[in-house]
């Protein structure tokens, strides 16, 4: 029926149309729903080629599983483009609506027969504008031969079967290689589902493995790498040769069959530098390969490359610092009679590697260490310590090797070496030190110990002098010093007193009243308990004690003889003096005088220190002046000397005046070079026997000053006798020697710079000449006095002549008078 109006035309849309409009809807449905289906497993089957190939090709090319980054990566991708496929292919193809319209120009570009009749009837059955009478019948008859061809029509017509066929066979043959691959390759299929599903790290089965340990030193140990952020690593000492061992383990691997042992191994390092190296490495036995980097200075990475194995991540090889001792310290508790724990520091710290202390001294270890350590061994001679933050153990070298628990030898920060020691003389004394203690090797707490004692004396070992205390440091990088450092500890041992002293103004002849004078000291080490004389008279067999004048401090470290009273001496020494008339001599005897010192020590007991005995024989007055009558004349001999080389500086000085007033005139024509150099040679000349002259003066001066402390020491009569050779040749000496030599030679010095700078010098030719001219008269006056005392000893040597003479005469007059008493009987 037609329905019409005024502006529009609808025409009911007839049964024929209808269905074939909704069968070719249907047919489109079927016909994505299976393309898209097909679609999908084609790129499943594509994928799982690819990804099987690259995963095939990458093992075949670096023996390791695709990175798991990757593979994920991919299976987000995947599971994007199954998403992809699924929508597009199959779920919006279903949800999709196909409008009337659009199936009906699809049916008309396929079937040309319509000639526009099914998209006219579809567009009326929407509505038509009505414009000539003639539009309905034309509209009607339209619908009428479209529902005729309808029905010839059939909508699978439409679609080409030959791409879904292609499709289909594709898809098929795809899924029949991979049924087929994974009947001969069973282990396939898992191993793509666990790489590209479950994206396990490892997933491949291999026939090869390596067991990689580390052959550390000191002894060898075996170590293995340690996992850190899932790498391996080990930290090696810098510097130390790096050995690795790999073994290929016995048994079964996860295939059942028995590991394979390649014929080598591939060794890649990767230097923190950047430079690479590849080294290959046989084995040295059935199943091991060694490789060693020798004194390896910086971090490494190795690969190792063995069959279808290889090593996921390298090996990381981290250089670090071998434990050592960056500073040493000794808690010290010296002996109490050195008294170094008042007046030392207690602190000692070791700057090299050896330390002195004195014998019998408790000292406590404190080693700082650069990195902490677990654990640390100390050896000595006598004893091996081993130890770390909780306790100890001490182990005896003898032979039965007993061992004793003892403290904690680290702080707990582990950056700190505690032990204890107390140093003895030798290593048998070791056992028996004096000191009231145990016959252990260990000082024992327990012990009965001073209340003063320092916590350094209440434990420790006992060791000898010169013993070396080795160290072997563990720390906490597992890292053992391969070379022990070590420190030796030098005792000191407490020597005698030393004793320095000389005889002053006196000789080995001496008078029964002498007072004979010692300068000098007595020094010990760590402080003096008593000191003194002995003497032995004759042949005595016991030293007879005689104490010093002053009393002697004890504990002093040194004793200047007689230092509160100096004597008058030209050479200012102090003396401590010897009397020897209260042992009532006489003429012809002898006596042995030492000097002795004893020191304070507790250990071993004290030190005594005899000086070198002196002999001395007891002479008369008269034999003792006939003796320095001797050296008296010798000195004026050697006065006489000066005087004579003086007198022929002086003579030279007047020479070369005339040439000194020749040089200043320029008229004169008879002036030379040498002149010049002899005016020169002239002044040095001089200057140099006034200089010699000079020391030769001050040694007859203290020549003199002997003889007179000699008098005055042995107490000669007559008393006046040095008191006028001190007036009349001491102190007229000491005048020349200090004033009037100095100043000649300083007047030389000025002409001698004058004639090397070739300066006018007549004057200072003649001030020298001048200067050194009063030197001489004043010690010709001098010498005369020498000679007047020579004179006065020459009669006193007469007189003792003739009562030598007279002794004789009236001994011989006695044994005459004798002999004829007995004739006469």
């Amino acid at each position: 029926m037609t329905t019409a109006s005024a502006e529009i035309i609808r025409t009911q849309l007839p049964r024929e149309l209808r269905q074939l409009l909704n069968g070719l809807r249907g047919q489109l449905r079927r016909y994505s729903l299976l393309s898209g289906a097909l679609g999908i497993v084609i790129a499943a089957a594509a994928v799982f080629w690819v990804t099987m190939a690259l995963d095939s090709g990458w093992f075949a090319l670096q023996h390791l599983e695709l990175p798991v980054e990757f593979r994920i990566v991919l299976l987000l991708l995947m599971l994007v483009g199954s998403v992809f496929l699924f929508c597009h292919g199959i779920l919006i193809p279903l949800l999709r609506r196909f409008h009337d319209h659009d199936l009906a120009v699809l049916l008309e570009r396929c079937f040309p027969e319509y000639q526009d009749r099914l998209i006219t009837a579809v567009e009326g059955a929407r509505g038509l504008s009505a414009n000539g009478p003639l539009v309905a019948g034309m509209l009607t008859r339209t619908v009428s031969d479209a529902a005729m061809l309808a029905r010839s029509t059939y909508p699978g017509d439409v679609f080409d079967p030959r791409l879904l066929r292609r499709r289909s066979w594709v898809a098929v043959l795809l899924v029949l290689s991979i049924t087929g691959f994974g009947a001969v390759r069973p282990d396939a299929l898992p191993r793509w589902w666990n790489a590209f599903v479950r994206c396990e790290s490892v997933y491949h089965t291999r026939t090869t493995r390596l067991d990689v340990r580390v052959v550390a030193q000191p002894g060898d140990r075996r170590l293995s790498f340690r996992t850190e952020n899932d790498r391996q690593v080990y930290l090696h000492p810098r510097g130390n040769d790096l050995e690795l061992e790999l073994t290929v383990p016995e048994g079964n691997g996860s295939s059942g069959r028995p590991w394979v042992v390649p014929d080598r191994v591939r060794v890649h390092i990767r230097r923190s530098d950047g430079t690479t190296s590849r080294t290959w490495v046989s084995a040295n036995s059935g199943r091991m390969f060694r490789f060693v980097v020798t004194r390896l200075q910086g971090d490494v990475e190795l690969e190792l490359l063995a069959g279808d194995f290889r090593t996921r991540h390298p090996l990381q090889v981290r250089s670090v610092t071998p434990p050592s001792i960056d500073t040493l310290l000794l808690q010290c508790e010296y002996p109490a009679y050195t008294q170094w724990n008042q007046l030392r520091a207690t602190e000692v710290p070791v700057a090299g590697s050896e330390s002195a202390l004195p014998i019998g001294t408790s000292f406590r270890i404190e080693a700082k260490s650069g990195k902490p350590l677990q654990q640390v061994r100390i050896v000595t001679d006598a004893y091996e310590i081993t130890g770390d933050a909780n306790a100890s153990r001490i182990i005896r070298k003898n032979g039965n090797g007993s061992s004793t628990d003892g403290p904690a030898v680290l702080s707990e920060d582990g950056r700190t070496v505690m032990a204890a020691f107390f140093l003895t003389s030798t290593e048998d004394e070791a056992a028996s030190v004096a000191d009231n203690r145990e016959q252990s090797a260990v000082i024992d707490p327990a012990e009965s110990l001073p209340e003063e004692a320092s916590p350094a004396a209440t434990r420790g070992c006992r060791i000898a002098s010169n013993t070396s205390v080795r160290f072997f440091l563990h720390d906490t990088d597992d890292v053992l010093s391969t070379r022990p450092q070590f420190f030796r500890v030098r005792g000191i041992p407490d020597r005698p007193p030393t004793i320095d002293v000389r005889l002053v103004g006196v000789g080995n002849a001496i008078t029964r009243r002498a007072a004979i004078p010692f300068a000098g000291s007595v020094r010990d080490d760590y402080g003096l308990r008593s000191a003194g004389f002995e003497f032995v008279v004759d042949d005595e067999t016991q030293w007879r004690p005689r104490p010093f004048s002053e009393p002697l401090t004890r504990d002093t470290a040194e004793y200047v003889l007689g230092g509160s009273h100096s004597s008058a001496s030209v050479s200012g020494d102090a003396f401590e003096v010897f009397r020897v008339q209260p042992l009532d001599l006489t003429e012809g005897q002898t006596l042995s005088l030492a000097v002795t010192a004893t020191d304070g020590c507790t250990i071993g007991g004290a030190n005594i220190a005899r000086g070198n005995p002196l002999l001395f024989r007891i002479v008369s007055n008269e034999e003792l002046l006939s003796l320095l009558y001797t050296r008296e004349i010798s000195l004026r001999r050697r006065f006489e000397e000066v005087v004579h080389e003086l007198q022929q500086a002086r003579d030279d000085l007047a020479f070369h005046e005339q040439v000194a007033r020749r040089l200043e005139n320029p008229a004169d024509e008879d002036i030379r070079s040498e002149d010049h150099i002899g005016l020169a040679t002239c002044a040095t000349r001089g200057g140099n026997v006034l200089r010699r002259q000079m020391n030769e003066l001050k040694s007859i001066l203290l020549g003199f000053d002997g003889i007179i402390r000699q008098l005055i020491n042995n107490s000669v009569p007559p008393a006046r006798l040095s008191e006028t050779m001190k007036e009349s040749i001491v102190m007229p000496l000491e005048e020349i020697v200090e004033h009037d030599l100095p100043a000649a030679d300083h007047t030389l010095s000025r002409f001698r710079v004058a004639a090397v700078s070739r300066e006018p010098a007549t004057l200072l030719v003649i001030e020298s000449e001048q200067a050194v001219g009063q030197v001489i008269a004043r010690l010709k006056l001098v010498l005369d006095d020498v000679k007047d005392m020579a004179e006065f000893h020459e009669a006193l040597s007469d007189l003792k002549a003739l009562l030598e003479g007279q002794k004789r005469v009236l001994e011989d007059t006695k044994q005459l008078r004798r002999r004829r008493l007995i004739d006469e009987l």
